[in-house]
């Protein structure tokens, strides 16, 4: 494949960009991309990366005290563990993965605290598989009528509040009902 930039060279630098909903790919050459680096249109995670990886590094203290806005990790005497797998936070921070799915129950408030200063946000905003999609669509709705009824009771619109009692009831057994196929 040819780099997207010059079109001479061979694309050695694959790199996709996600901001804010707009994705932007780019296939290029060492040079391209050495260019667009130089001036900042291109980000080097390279350094990141190599952080995560190597504990000592000295950039470390920088970039979860700076970038993640996180302290340093260090393992205490009867520091939490993983239940599954017996990783530590401070495995985590080092491997910058999980080490099972039981990690992410065990360490729910520090990971949220890290997806949040990372992403912004602990929820998910991206595509949803098809499979799934209905029965977020169906949940989704539910929570909406719970929010509809806790205001016709503050209202004190009990009509309606019975109403959209009977709809929550009905959708819950609806959603049961799929479920179970």
């Amino acid at each position: 494949m040819l780099c997207e930039k010059c079109k001479k060279r061979t694309a050695a630098v694959f790199y996709n960009e996600n901001i804010n909903g707009k994705t932007r790919s780019f296939s290029l050459c060492s040079e391209c991309a050495a260019r667009l680096r130089e001036k900042g249109d291109l980000q080097d995670i390279t350094s990141m990366v190599g952080s995560f990886a190597d504990p000592f590094s000295e950039l470390q203290d920088n970039l979860f005290g700076g970038f993640f806005g996180l302290s340093k990790p260090q393992t205490l005497p009867g520091e939490k563990t993983c239940p599954g797998c017996n990783s530590t936070y401070a495995d985590i921070l080092k491997d910058g993965k999980v080490g099972c799915p039981e990690c992410y129950s065990a360490f729910s408030s520090e990971l949220s605290r890290m997806i949040r200063s990372i992403h912004g946000t602990t929820a998910h905003t991206g595509a949803i598989p098809a499979r799934h999609r209905a029965r977020q669509e169906r949940e989704e709705h539910v929570k909406q009528l719970r929010k509809d009824l806790q205001e016709a009771i503050k209202k004190e619109d009990f009509e309606s509040a019975a109403r959209l009692r009977d709809e929550i009831r009905a959708a819950e057994a609806q959603n049961d009902s799929k479920e179970g196929e």
